[in-house]
């Protein structure tokens, strides 16, 4: 099929669709499908970067051998083109593997979370990227596996998709909140009852407070305490509602073990491990405290070492005193790399940029933030569910 009659025909189905969706009730917006069929398929031809290396050449070549491998011949070349030169043209009919030049390419990368992948229709234009090289290659991939052994070929706007897209909750809404305050012993008692009181629903508390030796193990009525720990600067406690949870295990871990930093340099990790009384599933709550410095990193790999070993237990991990976009810190990437997404955050102004103090971060394949506020004063609140898989 030549490009004219293509073009004719995507125009004409998208027409009908419009006039369709025109006369039905309701459709005050219709978004008209298209379907490229395997006819049109035949003809489009594989873009890569001029720029790319031979690891991203290989990327756009293995979508070429498996539509070989599958009867259907299609022309590779890079994203190079020149005006008026026809040879070098822009075409309707490509297949953009990674990041070339198209606009469309930038569209689907833009539309992607730094951790995300994976294939779309974006115009006429079939484009398969991921902001890496690991993401490139698995969204071609999945492209093969899913797409190229279809008999007949085909292609349509529903066919997207993207690895860690977010997942829409289900089921009962409970509410996780986080706060880092500045009151000890009673205020700061008076102040978690506060909190619940504005949050119904809430089963989660993780509360840090700067450290005072006479502060009692005190929790609001309702609330037992999961784990509660201290640095000798600051302390943090899980609290937990009693009737939706029963403990399990609670404990904390030393981010860095250099002699010469004090507890409070060397970060921590505190976690429970609480058992839901509605559905016997295990979950873990923790809290680490990340200082943004030259070893964040190191403590950020002692973290995900933690997370890797819950297994299938998913983890919600509220993150302190992170600088999220400075240089020499933890960033949000580094969390989204093993499968966590910041649910909510509280930014502050430092060094003229803004650092989050607390930030909430959920296993995205597992559970997704309902609803989330920001009440100020170092306040989270996060209403969670659990994600259809």
């Amino acid at each position: 099929m030549t490009l004219r009659k293509w073009t004719a025909f995507v125009l004409a189905a998208a027409l009908t669709a419009l006039g369709f969706c025109a006369c039905s009730p309701g459709s005050a917006h219709p978004t008209p499908s298209v379907t490229l069929t395997e006819d049109m398929l035949s003809g489009y031809t594989i873009i890569r970067s001029d720029f790319a290396d031979d690891a991203l050449t290989r990327c756009a070549m293995s979508v070429r051998e498996a539509a070989e491998a599958a009867g259907y011949k299609l022309r590779l070349t890079t994203d190079f083109w020149k005006e008026g030169v026809k040879s070098f043209e822009i075409l309707d009919t490509e297949i953009l593997v990674g990041d070339t030049n198209r606009p469309e390419t930038a569209e689907f990368l833009d539309s992607l979370a730094p951790w995300q992948w994976g294939y779309a229709l974006v115009g006429t234009k079939i484009v398969i990227a991921g902001h890496d090289l690991e993401g490139t290659k698995a969204a071609a991939d999945a492209f093969i596996e899913n797409i190229i052994g279809r008999k007949p070929l085909s292609f349509s706007d529903t066919d997207r998709f993207v690895y860690g897209d977010v997942l829409e909750g289900t089921g009962r809404t409970w509410w996780v909140l986080t706060c880092d305050a500045e009151e000890t012993g009673d205020a700061l008692m008076r102040r978690a009852d506060a909190l619940i009181g504005a949050h119904n629903g809430t089963e989660i508390l993780i509360l840090r407070s700067p450290y005072a030796e006479d502060d009692a193990a005190d929790a609001p009525d309702g609330f037992a305490v999961g784990v509660d720990r201290n640095d000798g600067v600051k302390r943090i406690r899980i609290l937990y509602r009693t009737s939706a949870y029963t403990y399990s295990s609670g404990s904390a871990i030393g981010l860095l073990n250099y002699p010469n930093l004090t507890p409070a340099e060397r970060g921590s990790l505190v976690y429970t491990v609480l058992r839901s009384r509605s559905t016997g599933d295990k979950i873990v709550y923790a809290a680490a405290s990340l200082p943004p410095d030259t070893s964040s990193g190191t403590r950020l790999r002692v973290v995900e070492g933690f997370l890797g070993h819950m297994g299938s237990i998913p983890a919600v991990l509220a993150g302190f005193d992170l600088g999220l976009d400075g240089k020499h810190v933890t960033t949000e990437e580094d969390f989204m790399r093993f499968g966590y997404a910041a649910a909510v955050r509280i930014a502050a102004e430092k060094d003229g940029e803004e650092n989050p103090a607390v930030s909430l971060f959920l296993p995205y394949e597992e559970l997704a933030s309902s609803a989330t506020s920001t009440d100020g004063d170092g306040v989270l609140a996060v209403g969670l569910q659990k994600t259809k898989k």
